[in-house]
């Protein structure tokens, strides 16, 4: 199984609908062969933040605590998570996502990350 089919599946337990989203033609970043990790982590920030804006997200400490095995384990797939999951989620605040619904289930690496987004963006997320 490659890196992209793999995350495609792990993620599918948080969202069980994302294989279907990422097979549809509303995945931005399905390129078929050529995608990556990085357009799998982006394109399920999508269905993510669609869940933290309507406040629907149910499994949230679950997810973030799958998120920062990912970015315990480091390579790409943890770029992945940090610049095409947590940004994409940060990027919405301020706005329609309440840091409540995602900051308390972060852990260390990914608060650290988030942290230093705060910091380059000029941006203060609640919470963090």
């Amino acid at each position: 199984m490659n890196r992209v089919s793999e995350y495609v599946e792990k993620l599918k337990a948080f969202i069980p609908e994302f294989p279907d989203y990422w097979s549809s033609e509303d995945a931005a970043f399905n390129f078929g062969k050529d995608s990556t990790v990085h357009g799998v982590f982006s394109d399920f920030s999508t269905l993510v933040v669609e869940r933290l804006e309507a406040g629907t997200l149910s499994n949230g400490e679950q997810l973030f605590s799958f998120i920062e095995s990912v970015l315990a384990e480091g390579g790409d797939p943890a770029n992945a998570a940090c610049t095409c999951f947590l940004e994409n989620i940060l990027n919405r605040i301020p706005g329609p996502i309440d840091p409540n619904g995602f900051v308390p289930y972060l852990g260390p690496k990914s608060k650290e990350f988030c942290r230093g987004w705060d910091e380059f963006t000029g941006v203060k997320t609640s919470g963090l």
